[in-house]
């Protein structure tokens, strides 16, 4: 569906999805699938990046419980948390961009064709 969706100016392509002018409902109907699939996107974002700072917080908190443990504070006993806190925040911020990115991309393809599809309907209604 999606590969053919940028011809949607081509006449008889739009007449094989709607043969008609759509209604709001029958749009909405249309593009339901789609949004729906998209609504994950921010909540896995959203998900990513509090499971980053929590990762984040258990590392920090586990080189402090380390260094309470060994009785000293020195750089090999603070490493080992701090390089696990960073890579939980580095994973939850990998997850977390590309998630917003496509989340919006796709949000304004899917507002794009809607706009274009009225557009193209509203205009095939004024040439004979």
């Amino acid at each position: 569906m999606v590969l053919g969706l940028h011809k949607l100016k081509d006449r008889n392509l739009r007449l094989e999805i709607f043969p008609k002018e759509p209604t709001e409902t029958e749009l909405e109907l249309f593009f339901s699938p789609l949004e729906r699939t998209i609504h994950w996107l921010p909540t896995i974002a959203s998900l990513s990046m509090l499971l980053g700072l929590l990762g984040t917080v258990i590392g920090i908190n586990s080189a402090f419980g380390a260094m309470e443990t060994q009785g000293k504070v020195s750089l090999e006993v603070l490493a080992g948390g701090i390089k696990d806190a960073l890579n939980t925040t580095i994973v939850g911020l990998l997850v977390a961009i590309p998630s917003l990115y496509f989340h919006r991309y796709a949000e304004n393809k899917i507002r794009y064709i809607s706009e274009l599809l009225v557009k193209d309907f509203s205009n095939s209604d004024e040439t004979p």
